[in-house]
């Protein structure tokens, strides 16, 4: 049951409106949908990433072993 149900989910269509499907199809057609929302999901990373200007030129840079000097830890 998800998260937040007590109960079976409220459902709206008319029995007549329902339809059957077998199990892997519908199974298929939910992996096909996390994939979607996934490919969604990072193509809007990627246009927010884009669009972040980022620290500017004027921010001081730090090579690798300043930054691991830095974090306390060693190469």
């Amino acid at each position: 049951m998800r998260e937040g149900w007590t109960e079976e989910p409220p459902v709206s269509a008319e029995a007549s409106e329902m339809v059957s499907i077998p199990r892997a199809e519908l199974d298929a057609l939910q992996a096909e949908l996390r994939q979607l929302r996934r490919e969604v999901g990072r193509n809007v990373a990627k246009t927010r990433i884009q669009a972040d200007p980022g620290p500017g030129d004027d921010v001081p840079a730090l090579t690798r072993a300043q930054l691991a000097e830095t974090w306390g830890i060693s190469e």
